[in-house]
């Protein structure tokens, strides 16, 4: 194969870069701290019993799994004066708030056990239902408003420094507010109530600075079980399927870990000093990788990161039970961290990209749906895994004392088990996803010849459904 470089060029402006950024860190949010706190919170400060947890994630599997693709096929068929995805983003934000609260604010009282089990069961159904409809188009939306891999990496940048303030609540509130203490913090309530709507009203204006490929509006509608069976012929895509699969094992695992972490290994030194150094690696990471993305291509530097997060995951199964010295491994992690923000997006956008070139259609919805068949039910698995782990570890949960939840003395056995969870269980997943995108194709000169003409067919396709509109317009006036 030739090492000839194609230059691909592509604009893409800073409005829409800075709306999608924003509409990402709030959708962010409004999913990713209830799903990596609510174990926590309905275990250790409502009172829920862990084996009913565990079956609610369970259960909810199906309908986390089954919900996906409905709604994704929804939204790919929908037609609207403002395109397929935006409605959902700008209208679904209230809903969205009120599902994100309703986890905060049980129904049930802590004395009913199978009150708090629907409840929570409900807030998980709600709350997912919701982050489906707008996160399915906040997955497609990258793909939509680029094709480079450089303007797609601009656009996750974007939302990566956005993402730091995600990165910095999810880190900082449940610190201050869940860990270190008994009973909910006084200020723990209130701020979820200011942070969702803020994140809600972020979610309806940034809506305004988006835009879609308007002409993929003018496609025929396809079957639901037609376009499923469409996907099957994208062999690049069920490639990456093995390392989102695992990732969404290793992502819950690794977020409610933390929690459990800093509550009971070697709580006498300070946590920070180890959340610092990820987040100023993190930092470090995004400009590094930006640079190998654009030298290596995002398939290399995708599993270059995995080996990364690989050694990082030894290092916190060998020294976490020391909080001081799990700051060096803590600080890789954020590096390797910073790399998958940044090729994650590039690597399902080119994986997506090849089904246009096989079926001549933009479909990024259903790729969504059909990544949440597969990755969904790793949500639930890990949530109940974690649990199981930690109890077969000899963990005593919390006991009812004067009406508050008191937590128990443990066992060293159980901070081995948090660190099974936490770092070794992830380190076998990273090591098989480096190893299985080994095989991922859509890499070299020849898939950037690819792209390059999938460039220039979109603006066409743009100029032409533009034109038709206006002609419509015309004739109508």
């Amino acid at each position: 194969m030739s090492d000839e470089r194609v230059a691909l060029e592509e604009s893409v402006p800073r409005k829409v870069k800075i709306s999608l950024g924003l509409g990402n860190l709030a959708n962010g949010f409004l999913n990713g701290f209830p799903f990596a706190n609510m174990t926590f919170f309905y275990e250790q400060k409502i009172g829920l019993h862990a084996d009913l947890i565990g079956y609610a994630w369970l259960i909810f599997a199906i309908w986390n799994t089954l919900n996906d693709p409905i709604f994704s096929y929804i939204i790919d068929n929908t037609r609207t004066r403002i395109g397929r995805r935006i409605p959902y983003i700008r209208y679904g934000s209230v809903l969205y708030v009120a599902a994100f609260l309703f986890c905060w604010f049980p129904i049930a009282t802590p004395d009913n056990q199978i009150g708090l089990f629907f409840n929570f069961l409900a807030a998980l159904f709600l709350l997912d239902t919701m982050f489906t409809i707008v996160g399915c188009c906040f997955f497609t939306l990258p793909n939509e408003i680029a094709v480079t891999a450089k303007q797609r990496a601009s656009l996750t940048l974007y939302s990566t420094a956005f993402g730091f303030v995600n990165l910095g609540l999810g880190l900082l509130l449940p610190i201050l507010f869940l860990t270190g203490q008994v009973g909910i913090h006084p200020f723990f309530l209130p701020s979820m109530v200011i942070l969702g709507i803020a994140c809600g009203l972020i979610l309806f204006i940034s809506s305004f600075g988006l835009r879609e490929n308007m002409f993929a509006q003018d496609q025929a509608h396809e079957g639901f079980i037609e376009g499923l069976k469409e996907t099957l012929k994208n062999k690049p895509f069920w490639i990456i399927m093995i390392p989102a699969l695992l990732l969404s094992i290793l992502l819950p695992l690794i977020q409610t870990g933390l929690l459990y972490y800093i509550d009971y290994v070697d709580t006498g030194q300070s946590i920070v000093p180890a959340l610092a150094g990820f987040v100023i690696l993190v930092v470090v990471g995004v400009v590094v990788f930006l640079k190998l993305l654009d030298k290596w291509q995002a398939k290399k530097t995708m599993i270059a990161c995995f080996y990364i997060f690989s050694l990082g995951f030894i290092g916190i199964f060998i020294l976490g039970s020391n909080r001081m010295l799990v700051t060096i491994p803590m600080a890789v992690m954020g590096f390797a961290f910073a790399g998958g923000l940044i090729c994650n997006g590039v690597v399902m956008g080119d994986a997506i990209d090849n089904d246009e070139l096989i079926t001549g259609k933009r479909r990024e919805a259903i790729y969504g749906g059909v990544n949440a068949i597969v990755t969904k039910p790793g949500i639930s698995i890990a949530n109940w895994g974690f649990l199981a782990i930690i109890g077969a570890f000899g963990f005593v949960s919390p006991k009812e004392i004067g009406g508050e939840l008191v937590k128990q003395a443990q066992p060293f056995s159980v901070t081995i088990g948090i660190l099974v969870a936490l770092a070794l269980l992830p380190l076998v997943g990273t090591l098989a996803s480096a190893i299985a995108l080994r095989w991922y194709p859509l890499d070299g000169t020849e898939w950037l010849r690819k792209k390059k003409y999938l460039m220039d067919l979109h603006a066409q396709k743009e100029r032409d459904f533009l034109a038709r509109r206006q002609a419509a317009r015309s004739k109508g006036t």
